[in-house]
């Protein structure tokens, strides 16, 4: 049994998808290595943020799957976007300053981040 035998049928990749589908998966592997300590990181964090919030407001709502994994259900389309605004939220405080990022607001802004794009990946 192949890997696109063993899904379920919503996540079967369409053509209008599965660009979509690789472009978040490639903002996960990103933001993934990007630390606090960084240079930029805020910046960073916000051009992710944005770029995966073009590429969701571009994937069908038709097509949108209720779940990419057998047990785990996928949050609505406008849940992941409004976590998306939360990380933008975050970061804009930042993306100006030349301050060290404090540790405790990178690390909410990058969980939710990684949080949005993690079901992608």
């Amino acid at each position: 049994m192949t890997i696109q035998e063993e899904l379920h049928p919503l996540q079967q990749p369409t053509p209008a998808t599965l660009p979509l589908s690789r472009a978040l998966r490639t903002l996960y592997r990103s933001a993934h290595p990007v630390r606090h300590t960084a240079p930029y990181a805020a910046a960073r964090l916000a051009r992710i943020a944005d770029q995966a919030e073009y590429f969701l407001q571009q994937w069908p709502d038709e097509q949108w799957p209720a779940d990419l994994h057998a047990s785990q259900p996928l949050p609505a389309k406008a849940v992941l976007l409004a976590w998306l605004g939360k990380v933008r939220q975050e970061t804009a405080a930042h993306t100006a300053s030349t301050a060290p990022w404090p540790y405790a607001s990178w690390r909410q802004a990058s969980t939710t981040l990684l949080a949005a794009l993690a079901p992608f990946t």
